[in-house]
């Protein structure tokens, strides 16, 4: 990269989806140190450049020091109820299958996937609150399931692995994240 506002534009859309008045700061503070360090170069803006490194490296130095911003921390949470409500094991017996048992294990493994990704990208805050939203997500689901299917059974054994395995989602959602800050050392760069 060779142009200044090229570098900024790239920081600009690394930092995507965190909070704008602070992304609009950074980026300010961002164009004033790149002017400093031209100056200090000579005029040589790539020398400069250099000198702070890879924009999106930059970005999400950013990213990870001050977070996403409201909007996307509500969406990461709405996501994951979302996904949440066809991880509800209801098995109904038909002619042609068993339906819909089968499709909860691939959206199960996918909310795990989602609340580990948000956990460690957005923070065990934002993944505690998404745990928690795929849990009463599911277990809202489950009630649903329940009132709509009349002469339904539910199996003791069966509703307690799955109050457990909707109680493990709250976890899976707050531990990366609070692992990934403990275990992370020290940044002084930004």
């Amino acid at each position: 990269m060779t142009s200044v506002d090229e570098y900024v534009s790239e920081v600009r859309r690394g930092t995507r989806g965190m909070d704008r008045g602070a992304r609009e700061d950074i980026l300010r503070e961002l164009r004033s140190h790149i002017t400093e360090a031209v100056a200090a170069n000579g005029g040589d803006v790539p020398a400069a450049l250099a000198g702070l490194g890879n924009a999106r490296t930059v970005a999400k130095g950013y990213v990870d020091l001050y977070g996403f911003g409201r909007g996307y921390r509500a969406l990461f949470v709405a996501i994951a109820a979302l996904i949440a409500a066809p991880t509800v094991p209801v098995l109904q017996v038909t002619e042609e299958a068993l339906a819909p048992y089968g499709l909860s294990v691939p959206f199960l493994v996918a909310l795990v996937g989602w609340l580990l990704w948000v956990s460690v990208r957005a923070g065990s805050r934002v993944g505690l609150y998404a745990g928690t939203a795929a849990c009463v997500g599911r277990l809202a689901a489950f009630g649903l399931a329940g009132l709509l299917q009349a002469g339904g059974t539910t199996v003791p054994g069966g509703l307690a692995l799955f109050v457990a395995t909707s109680a493990v989602l709250v976890l899976l959602g707050w531990l990366p994240g609070s692992a990934r800050k403990a275990w992370a050392s020290p940044r002084a760069d930004l």
